[in-house]
């Protein structure tokens, strides 16, 4: 190691810091951990005879015992290397107490299961006496017939519960378990209750050891024996805390997949309750409907793309062919003379094509036909007639839940006729009556039989009823591309406009062969879609767009006039229709009656009849229009019902009926609303509204035949519920058990969902139209909430993720991990190949993933790729990363609801420019998330595709292997079913299942947005915390892939049980194993000792104290430059607790502490890291707290504005300190980077290295630490600490009221307790500094000289502690208040200090000159016995001043010394008298 000086150091500093003694080598990791094995083990059999030895040394007052366990520790040859190192500890511990404490918890719980057996039997007896019952054998049948009795009049109770209260399993395993660790109890070890050791807290912590050392033979024996009892009943209190913590983890962990019947009770139970399930995705609702509507979303989200990637060709097509066009027209015109094409007018042209209409002045030919559509007519009555088939099917298939429900109500009668079957009469009577409920029942069984066996099989809804063959390049299409063909565009490219064209229409009419197949259509609405088959087409009105803020549609003038003149010439049509209108007879018979505008007047075709017509469809806002679009879209399946925007709760999934108004806007109309004519968006918007109305009607309809009959059911019809609840049931409706399905707001899905007027259990309702607070939108206070701190809330979330360019970089390498932890890591050959490029052989998985994501991003995806994306989208796996769904939902709370670019329009205009640069940035941010879920998911999918071949299941019998028809693979069967929770596109294919088979992996093992649960997005909306929602989704997908790997592992199946073993051994490594393995190697590889480490860690940033710290070297002046690789490590939540007990635990290393201690800080660090996501302070309001709350201090203890500035300047410091968070991250980054290029100095006179800030750009930026300017703060922060401890101590006492000497002593330890621990921090602070190398004149230069006085910091360099005395100020000051209070109060009591000196003097000689390290303080131990004796009172001859009160010898000549001026002796009498009297002393 280099010799590296420092400015100040001396030789003997330099001699300190490289002695022989400071490089020793340090024990290896697994050596460490092998010799703590071997030490715990050697401990057991010690603490046996140690135990049998402390019981002699109490019979007979000897020390064996000691001898005992020094000889022990002797022999050990393990124990030094156990202790060298934390993980050598932490081994000793595990291996020394864990064989007893399990062996004792199953001997205890087996003693405690026969002990409840007994005493249960023996209550029951007593029970039974008591009662009068007989013995023997019939005692048997009459508590059963008692018991059935009571039960009845609702008195029942269980007898056999008894005994198992007074003690069961549990209790005896715990106690068990106590028993056992108090035989190999520890001192080193410790327990818990150390950590209040030196605190207020200490007289309470009655498990806390008992360490002294001035104790011998029966004392001594007695002490190690009280010992051992404190050790195991922590012991068995632990374990039950273990027990009752694990039962709740897992509460958590495992939601029942069928989901809760109702709320609890009580708002307090309810709102825990809620939490708790708001934890898990499906929340309060079954497994299948969280699927099933995810399911249905996802397949929305797949249409939409897909319409979206065809708009963006057809925008591309109809934008590249303008110029040829145009070049062509101008050739052709005269003098060069003509009206440029423009690519609006083409795309206006295109929108009537698809609509087959008939456009006369686009330029060529004519068409003869007022109506051209595309889809041809005899394919159209083939389809037509298909449609109508499967409709008939489909009603047909969807009564079978309802003819189920009347099977069951006729047993249910049919049951009861049996029960008042008494006698032959009663037979008799019921007969007609019993008969009829047969027949009836066995006309439903057949029906249900024929459904089940005729239609489930075949009757599905198809969703590729037309093909692209039912479609032809109709005239108008012709007239297009025949001009494009003159213009010079080569066949292909009009080929791709042909198809692009078809193609949107084929789109388009098979969402509405899905909806029309779907049998949910009335008769009327069925044949509108029939109809309107190969040319529907939904509008889009500028007047009803969601516009920025302050902005408002506009009717101009020349809208008006458009409007006039279309229906003017309507008018005038209308005139010429009209038969009475022509001449009967004469020259003109036949001929059109000419007309003036003098005889228009008054009538509807004259102009001011047409206007005042135009005004009143104006100020009407167009409500009389059927086609209205709704104002908003919604993502999910879209409300069964739309209340006001007032109501308490919102349901995000809901029916859109906008599809299915009559279309009866006449042109003058859509002139004024603002028509617009843009097949883009059109096909966008009419393919989405399709796709939500359809699914969505599906949606309900699979929830309606799950859950209306059978043992799971939660749908009831009304007669279900008179029949459960009687016939005033609606008046007392518990809306926690009970929720009813109404869609009173909007009458055109009347008859179209199956869960109309039905009645679901509450929390399926909310689960199944994800319903969620409204409060944001329903006060005036969300009103405010929402723009005063969600959207700076929402801004700093964007600015620090999507708009910063290094961190996209980091969010791409982070997810690597999510691939690595599901067994990436540890590739098989399967994962070899899948991953390597095909160039090698290989899939190229990553280079496919790339492509894919890239192309969405650039916007240039191929049609086979466009169509894979679309596939991903539909399974779930892409569109999903966290961050950006937070951002993208927080955007649309502030909004008020509305959905995602339109959220952002409403919150206000950014120029096309910006908005572009915005879409592709956060399209890449997510794009970023996708290339690893692709490449997980083709992972999984070819691991899977092997173990399929491997077991003999293929496409011809996997559906039977999942239904367990196959012998031999029953187990494998099994496992597969339960890991596809979407049955629709398992039963599509064989592709199918092994998609949803991976997908269903991805979904739930890799970080997932759309999979959150309730309780997170609720505290999505509050000011705390920094995308909580990702921790969150650690947690969920870390669990996950721990279950993962235990299902397959005991799947039964050895392919599966290997991927298992895989996976999880991968999960294991990536969450700790590489952060593990990387800071060793960084550790050897730049030479830095354990112990350097553990000072580093003093050091560093608050947030980085339980990070993984990777060493990168030393600067010229030797410290430590470190990267903080936690901000790449995307699993590093897991492991933080981890870090926190293992650091607490490594503190302990040479001090006095117990590794229980340690263990209780460690996990209290561990517990705030936990919540620190959740808890502390989002970006935003962490600077505005800063600046306001905290007057100017920020939480790293950096001033935003001084005391001293203006109260402007003030205000300008801190708007700019709260603007910082609007900041992108990688703007300083940046800075820093240009810095060190250029060589400049940053804001505290810093240099920069290139080599330091580039790896930033990663993640994995150096940073030097620097002990010496740290331990400058640390000083500021340790005066001010003293200061709060000496305040702890006066403030209380000062305050001008009546105190005891006990709370002078109270206080008094109190504060030193706590002076104490800050003292101790201190040291521990210069110990480490001098650690990493910090001489002992750099420390004096930089702690001695702010504030700190000279025996403080003699104390500080000492490592010695001695209880400071009570200022003269407060013993002055006690006085007077003792005398003021005496003259308010008639009273003559004496000062209370000095009542309290004794002890105080007691306490500072009990703990004066204790080692940091070694001692500990003895400020809350009881006290002995106070020895009491008659003082004679003493007696002095008569002199001029007045007789010595006996208090001022009983105080002690040091005691007075220590309190009286300095001067004293040269004082006059007077003086030394009113010295003495101010201090509560009184002679005479």
């Amino acid at each position: 190691m280099a010799v590296v000086y420092q400015e100040g150091e001396s030789f003997a500093d330099l001699q300190e810091k490289y002695s022989p003694e400071s490089q020793e080598d340090d024990v290896g990791f697994f050596e460490s951990a092998l010799a703590g094995v071997a030490t715990g083990l050697w401990n057991i059999p010690k603490g046996f005879v140690s135990l049998g030895a402390e019981l002699f040394d109490l019979v007979g007052d000897t020390d064996t015992a000691r001898d005992v366990e020094q000889w022990f520790d002797d022999v050990n040859p393990f124990d030094d290397e156990a202790e060298a190192r934390t993980v050598g500890k932490i081994t000793q511990a595990i291996t020394q107490i864990a064989p007893l404490a399990v062996s004792g918890f199953a001997l205890g719980a087996r003693a405690g299961t026969k002990l409840a057996a007994g005493l249960s039997r023996r209550a029951t007896l007593l029970e039974a006496k008591k009662l009068g019952f007989k013995e023997g054998d019939k005692l048997a049948r009459s508590i059963a017939r008692r018991a059935i009795a009571a039960k009845r009049a609702g008195k029942s109770f269980n007898l056999t519960s008894v005994g198992r209260k007074i003690m069961g399993k549990t209790t005896g395993g715990v106690i068990g378990g106590g028993v056992g660790e108090a035989i190999v109890a520890d001192e080193d070890i410790g327990t818990l209750a150390d950590i209040a050791k030196g605190t207020s807290l200490e007289p309470y912590a009655i498990t806390m050891m008992d360490k002294s050392t001035d104790k011998e033979g029966r004392d001594e024996a007695f002490r190690r024996l009280k010992n051992r009892l404190k050790f195991g009943t922590e012991g068995a209190l632990f374990n039950l805390g273990i027990i009752g913590a694990g039962r709740g983890i897992q509460k958590i962990r495992k939601v029942d997949p069928k989901g809760i019947d109702e709320y609890a009770p009580g708002f307090i139970k309810r709102a825990v309750q809620k939490v708790r399930l708001g934890l898990s995705p499906q929340g309060g609702g079954s497994r299948f409907t969280l699927e099933t509507l995810k399911g249905s979303e996802d397949t929305i989200r797949a249409v939409e793309f897909s319409a979206l990637e065809s708009a963006k060709e057809l925008d591309r097509l109809s934008k590249d062919m303008i110029d040829p066009i145009n070049n062509f027209l101008q050739k052709q015109s005269v003098d060069g003379k003509f009206t440029p094409l423009t690519q609006q007018k083409v795309l206006e042209r295109i929108q009537d094509i698809l609509e087959g209409k008939v456009n006369q002045k686009f330029i060529g030919p004519m068409p003869k036909n007022k109506k051209d559509l595309l889809l041809r007519a005899d394919r159209a009555e083939q389809a037509l007639a298909k449609i109508k088939i499967n409709k008939g099917h489909q009603q047909l298939l969807s009564r079978a839940p309802e003819i189920k429900n009347q099977i069951k109500n006729i047993d249910d009668q049919l049951k009861e006729i049996r029960a008042l079957e008494i006698d032959d009469q009663a037979r008799f009577l019921n007969q007609p009556r019993k008969q009829k409920l047969l027949q009836e029942r066995a006309q439903l069984t057949n029906q249900l039989k024929q459904i089940d066996q005729n239609l489930k099989g075949s009757a599905k809804v198809k969703r590729n009823i037309f093909k692209r063959d039912d479609y032809r390049v109709n005239e108008d299409l012709k007239n297009l591309t025949r001009l494009m063909k003159d213009a010079g565009i080569d066949n292909k490219t009009i080929k791709q406009l042909e198809d692009s064209v078809i193609n949107m229409r084929l789109g388009m009419d098979n969402l509405s062969s899905i909806l029309m197949q779907g049998g949910k259509l009335t008769d009327d609405q069925f044949k509108t879609f029939s109809s309107e088959i190969g040319g529907y087409i939904n509008y889009r009105f500028k007047a009803f767009d969601k516009l920025p803020l302050f902005e408002k549609y506009k009717v101009t003038s020349q809208i008006r006039k458009k409007a006039f003149d279309l229906l003017k010439a309507d008018r005038l049509r209308s005139y010429a229709l009209d038969e009475n209108n022509y001449f009967k007879s004469g020259p003109d018979k036949g001929k059109l009656i000419p007309i003036t505008e003098q005889q228009l007047k008054n009538t509807k075709y004259s102009d001011e009849k047409i206007y005042e017509e135009i005004n009143k469809f104006i100020s009407e806002q167009g409500l009389d229009v059927d086609d209205v679009l709704s104002p908003e879209f919604k993502n999910g399946v879209q409300a069964i019902k739309e209340a006001p925007a007032t109501k308490a709760e919102i349901e995000a999934v809901s029916l859109s009926p906008d599809i299915l108004t009559k279309r009866v806007a006449e042109p003058w109309q859509r002139e004024i609303l603002g028509v617009v004519k843009d097949p883009t968006y059109t096909f966008h918007a009419t393919t989405s509204r399709q796709a939500r109305l359809a699914f969505g009607l599906k949606y309900m309809d699979d929830l309606n035949k799950a859950f209306s009959s059978g043992p799971n059911k939660k749908i009831f019809t009304y007669d279900d519920m008179v029949k459960e609840f009687g016939p005033e049931f609606e008046k007392n409706l518990d809306p926690n058990k009970f929720k009813k399905v109404s869609i009173e707001t909007r009458p055109e899905l009347s008859g179209m969902s199956a869960l109309e007027g039905k009645y679901i259990r509450a929390p399926e309702y909310d689960a199944m139209f994800d319903v969620t607070s409204n409060w944001l939108n329903n006060t005036q206070v969300g009103l405010a909430y929402r723009y005063m701190l969600l959207l700076p809330k929402g801004a700093t979330q964007v600015a620090k993720t999507i708009l910063s360019p290094f961190t996209h970089v980091r969010n791409f390498l982070s997810a690597t991990a999510f691939a690595a932890a599901n067994g990436a890591i540890l590739p098989n050959l399967t994962d070899i190949q899948t991953l390597a490029p095909k160039a090698l052989g290989g899939k190229g998985v990553l280079g496919d993933a790339y492509k894919l994501t890239a192309g969405r991003v650039f916007g240039n995806l191929p049609k086979d790729q466009a169509a894979r994306f679309a596939r991903y989208q539909r399974l779930g796996i892409v569109g999903t990363q966290v961050e950006a769904g937070e951002i993208a939902r927080l955007t649309r709370d502030i909004a008020g609801g509305a959905s995602g670019a339109k959220a952002l329009q409403k919150l206000e205009k950014l120029p096309s420019g910006v908005k572009k640069v915005f879409g592709k940035l956060q399209e890449s941010y997510i794009a970023e998330d996708d290339f690893w879920k692709i490449t997980t998911f083709e992972l999984e999918r070819n691991r899977h595709t092997s173990i399929l071949n491997q077991l003999g299941i293929n496409r011809a019998n996997y559906k039977a292997v999942l239904n367990g028809e196959v012998e031999g693979l029953e187990k494998a069967g099994s496992y597969f079913a339960k890991k596809t929770a979407r049955k629709e596109i398992v039963d599509e294919s064989f592709d199918g299942f092994l998609d949803e088979l991976s997908a269903n992996m991805v979904r739930n093992q890799v970080p997932n947005y759309e999979y959150i649960g309730r309780t997170a997005k609720a505290l999505r909306q509050s000011p705390f915390g920094n995308f909580i929602a990702f921790p969150l989704e650690i947690m969920r997908t870390g669990n996950n892939i721990i279950q993962q790997s235990i299902d397959e592992i005991t799947s039964g199946v050895p392919q599966l049980k290997a991927l298992g073993l895989r996976r999880l051994l991968s999960f294991g490594t990536t969450v700790g194993g590489i952060p593990y393995t990387l800071s060793e190697i960084f550790k050897a590889k730049n030479n830095v000792s354990d112990e350097e480490m553990k000072a580093l860690r003093r050091f560093v940033p608050e947030w980085s104290k339980n990070s993984t710290l990777l060493v990168t070297g030393r600067d010229e002046k030797g410290n430590l430059k470190y990267a903080d690789f936690s901000y790449s490590h995307a699993y590093d939540f897991l492991l933080r607790p981890y870090n926190s007990v293992i650091n607490a635990i490594a503190e302990t290393d040479g001090s006095n502490e117990s590794l229980k201690e340690a263990l209780g800080k460690g996990l209290t660090d561990g517990v705030v890291e936990l919540m620190e996501p959740f808890a502390s302070e989002s970006i935003f309001i962490e600077g505005l707290v800063d600046s306001t709350i905290r007057r100017g201090i920020g939480k790293d203890g950096r001033r935003v504005w001084s005391p001293a500035d203006d109260p402007l300047v003030r205000i300008g410091k801190g708007v700019l300190h709260v603007g910082e968070a609007l900041t992108p991250g990688s703007i300083s980054q940046l800075k820093r980077i240009g810095q060190a290029a250029t060589g400049k100095t940053g804001e505290y006179g810093n240099l920069f290295n290139l080599s330091d800030e580039l790896p930033g750009i990663f993640g994995f930026r150096s940073i030097t630490s620097d002990p010496a300017k740290a331990l400058t703060f640390m000083t500021t922060d340790f005066v001010r600490g003293l200061k709060n401890a000496d305040n702890l101590f006066t403030a209380p006492l000062l305050r001008g009221g009546r105190v005891t000497s006990q709370d002078i002593i109270n206080s008094y330890k109190y504060s030193q307790a706590q002076r104490y621990a800050i003292l101790k921090k201190m040291y521990k602070n210069i110990d480490a500094a001098k650690t990493l190398g910090l001489s002992n004149s750099v420390i004096t230069r930089k702690v001695k000289r702010r504030g700190v006085r000279k025996d403080v910091f003699s104390q500080l360099m000492r490592g010695k502690f001695t209880p400071t005395r009570p200022s003269d100020f407060f013993i002055r000051r006690t006085g007077e208040i003792n005398r003021e209070l005496n003259k308010l109060e008639g009273t003559n009591l004496p000062s209370p200090y000095f009542e309290a000196l004794p002890e105080i003097n007691k306490i500072i000689s009990d703990n004066r000159n204790l080692n940091f390290l070694e001692d500990e303080i003895k400020f809350f131990e009881d006290p002995e016995p106070p020895i009491t004796q008659q003082e004679s009172r003493i007696t002095t001859p008569q002199i001029n001043t007045p007789p010595v009160n006996a208090n001022i010898l009983a105080t002690g000549a040091q005691n007075i010394s220590s309190t009286l001026p300095a001067n004293f002796a040269n004082l006059s009498t007077a003086d030394k008298l009113k010295a003495l009297q101010d201090l509560g002393i009184r002679i005479g």
